[in-house]
């Protein structure tokens, strides 16, 4: 089992069978990071990577992270990869949700998903 960390409704309800899914609809891309990030430093692990996929940070407003459901000792390399994404997120300058279309936000939505799904085929 799993604990997905996600600001998409879509992908919430499609992982749901997963394990635990913590739903924050308004958070943004950066704070789904830094709740994961969170997370790790307390031992979860990763099962993806915080910035997967090919869209870059500033095109989606969507972003689900998977990770360990049960803590372990908390792993170095890890607590870097989340940091190190954090940081890389901070030089972009995040979509403005309100302002698009809801067609669009569900294709955002969709790709997310897409992108979580490779996680679960293993």
């Amino acid at each position: 089992m799993y604990l997905i960390v996600t600001n998409n409704p879509m992908a919430a309800k499609e992982f749901a069978g997963q394990g635990e899914v913590r739903l924050y609809p308004e958070d943004t891309y950066r704070e789904i990071l830094v709740r994961a990030r969170d997370l790790v430093y307390i031992g979860h692990r990763l099962c993806n990577h915080p910035l997967y996929g090919s869209l870059r940070p500033h095109e989606t407003p969507y972003r689900t992270v998977v990770l360990s459901d049960r803590p372990q000792t908390p792993d170095g390399e890890e607590c870097l990869i989340m940091s190190e994404a954090i940081t890389r997120i901070d030089t972009f300058t995040p979509p403005d949700r309100a302002k698009m279309p809801q067609r669009i936000l569900e294709d955002y939505q969709m790709i997310d998903c897409s992108l979580v799904r490779n996680t679960f085929a293993f």
